[in-house]
């Protein structure tokens, strides 16, 4: 089953790092050209002009003729692994600045490693699908949970309920991709530490396998209580992404 996500996912990044599937097999450092591809992921409307992505320790960037040079020269042998150390990103966001954007963060994303079993607990589950979703737009309780961004709609989202059938804790997911739907998870102040992020995140991860998509979860290298979700979901790291964005005026 790992294997069969992980060609999946090589699948929706070579879309998005203009690239094929064989090239995530080697272990060399890839430049390509930056192009919109059909099918590849969008998460802002600005023009971009350089995508980062590290896979199982390669780096494979996408970038702009503004910047390819100075990532050739840059980063072509540069170990993907250590990408995200402060003086390596500092040095990339001062290049960038040069073009009017910066690094907004880093994040990392977790694959599934099976279906497992939700298990049981003291509150019930709820499932929403897209219209539905709409009723928490102004529900700040849900800011991970659900985007309400028409780049990456929220599709499908499971709510942990108490017996009077309040939330206690809900978990989305973002339409990213044809391929790919992805994760997010609040859980309310009064309801922590009772294992309902697992349990919802489980639940969602299933159902979206069992939509034929493939569920993955992302979150930044200091939210360590995210990454534990991931973990104890079912969840296992895989790659990682640089987000950049236009600088404010």
């Amino acid at each position: 089953m790992i294997e069969e996500v992980q060609f999946k996912v090589k699948e929706q990044l070579s879309k998005d790092y203009n690239c094929t599937i064989d090239d995530f097999n080697s272990k060399d450092n890839l430049i390509t050209d930056l192009k919109v591809i059909t099918g590849s992921r969008k998460y802002n409307d600005d023009k971009d002009i350089i995508k980062i992505l590290i896979f199982n320790g390669k780096l494979v960037i996408s970038a702009d003729e503004c910047i390819q040079n100075w990532c050739e020269e840059n980063f072509k042998l540069f170990p993907g692994e250590w990408l995200f150390l402060y003086s390596v990103l500092r040095r990339i966001d001062k290049k960038l600045n040069e073009f009017g954007y910066e690094i907004e963060d880093t994040h990392h994303y977790y694959l599934p490693i099976d279906n497992n079993d939700v298990g049981s607990k003291n509150f019930n589950l709820k499932f929403y699908e897209k219209d539905e979703i709409l009723q928490f737009k102004e529900d700040s309780r849900f800011d991970e949970a659900f985007a309400f961004n028409e780049n990456y709609p929220d599709i499908l989202a499971v709510a942990a309920l108490d017996d009077e059938g309040n939330i206690l804790g809900m978990a989305g997911a973002s339409e990213d991709s044809d391929i790919m739907w992805q994760i997010g998870v609040n859980v309310l102040p009064e309801a922590k530490g009772n294992g309902v992020a697992t349990t919802i995140v489980k639940a969602l991860k299933n159902e979206i396998f069992n939509r034929g998509k493939i569920p993955f979860y992302g979150t930044v290298e200091s939210h360590i209580i995210s990454q534990k979700v991931a973990l104890k979901s079912g969840f296992y790291p895989v790659f990682a992404e640089v987000k950049i964005r236009k600088m404010c005026k």
